[in-house]
């Protein structure tokens, strides 16, 4: 809405930005083909599905180096990652945009956005007119080495400003100051991704019940079946890793395969399932028992999205898997290192990218004597768990 208003006004250009290059393809999708767009980057790190957007492929088609300014004078929509807008400041310094929309702010840290901030045409003046940032601090932050310790800052004055740790985005820091400012701040109400079942758990415990639904279709459609299961599964006793769940790998292919049989007529890899877990060893005895189970090389399944949360922040599917795991209670550590207190609600940031992820169907696996030692995790299995 944002974007479609500004592009209203006469004579009005708009860069879009995102951190990875995962988000800017979904932003992709969204313009394509309604909106004319250019895209920043590589055709090794973009979707070929928009490989006549991007700048890059125009380089080898026009016929002059006045041909392709033009051609990016003439374009009123940029896109790219942070990353590839920065490394071209001196294209995009060629002409001023009216606004700027940051997805994924809440993950970008302050010193990222900074060339873009104080980008400057030739007569001084700035090159972009108007941020707006987008995100979400209750999902993932930004991913940083450092620790606490070495990260935050003392220095008065910067704390006056409320710049207290290095570790934060410009997002948080924008938050904390304007939260109670409706003329700066706005939450964005409406989901039109979760079943509303689906949206319930996170809802009441993230988002102190704000939530609503556009509605569409697939939000409101019944079902035979529930929409949000937890099963319980006991790992094997010979584990040779506390990150190889193998018990838990299983439970999942057999859900991939019936999935698969269920959907098989409009199945599609990026769309229909996907499957998230917190350790990358688990990502490999999955894929490992999925294609001892298939032995099609070319089966479907094999191309689907298994990953880590990390990974899959931004993106969607019609069904989620997760599979949590842990196998020994110290592993509870790393899945709610990221959990912080907001308004006297614990907010765990990995969990609720993880379930909010699922459109239609949102199925967990996990062992629950370990789970239950984290009193969130306990409310999750008493409200959903499958005997």
């Amino acid at each position: 809405n944002t974007l479609q208003e500004e592009l209203m006004e006469e004579g009005s250009r708009i860069l879009i930005v995102s951190y990875t290059n995962r988000a800017v393809d979904e932003i992709c999708s969204k313009l394509h083909p309604q909106i004319d767009f250019l895209r920043l980057g590589g055709e090794y790190t973009s979707s070929s599905e928009y490989a006549n957007n991007l700048f890059s492929t125009h380089i080898a088609t026009c016929r002059s180096a006045e041909e392709l300014k033009q051609l990016f004078l003439s374009t009123r929509v940029i896109v790219g990652t942070v990353a590839s807008i920065t490394s071209h400041l001196s294209l995009v310094g060629m002409k001023p945009f009216s606004l700027c929309i940051i997805d994924e702010a809440s993950q970008i840290l302050e010193p990222y956005l900074l060339p873009m901030i104080s980008l400057r045409l030739q007569n001084g003046m700035p090159c972009i007119r108007k941020f707006v940032m987008i995100g979400d601090h209750k999902q993932l932050p930004a991913v940083v080495q450092q620790r606490p310790s070495e990260s935050v800052v003392s220095d008065s004055l910067l704390r006056d400003i409320s710049l207290l740790d290095c570790r934060d985005s410009l997002f948080e820091r924008m938050l904390r100051l304007y939260r109670n400012d409706e003329n700066v701040c706005f939450m964005l109400t409406r989901q039109g991704r979760m079943h509303h079942e689906i949206a319930e758990f996170p809802n009441k415990h993230f988002y102190q019940g704000q939530l609503q639904v556009v509605p569409l279709r697939h939000q409101l459609t019944p079902s035979p079946e529930p929409r949000v299961r937890f099963f319980h599964v006991s790992p094997y006793a010979n584990s040779l890793s506390d990150n190889v769940n193998v018990a838990e790998a299983e439970l999942v292919v057999d859900y991939l395969i019936n999935i698969w049989e269920a959907n098989k007529a409009d199945f599609h890899p990026d769309e229909t399932v996907g499957v998230i877990v917190p350790y990358r060893n688990q990502i490999s005895a999955i894929l490992s028992i999925l294609a001892s189970r298939l032995q099609v090389d070319d089966h479907p399944l094999l191309n689907i999205t298994i990953d880590t949360v990390e990974r899959f922040q931004g993106s969607q599917r019609k069904y989620i898997i997760y599979s949590f795991t842990v196998q020994r209670e110290y592993q509870l550590r790393f899945l709610t290192e990221t959990n912080f207190i907001e308004d006297g609600q614990l907010i765990d940031r990995k969990l609720n990218v993880a379930m909010t992820r699922a459109q239609e169907y949102l199925i967990m696996i996990g062992n629950r004597v370990v789970l239950s030692k984290n009193p969130l995790y306990a409310q999750l299995i008493q409200d959903y768990l499958c005997e």
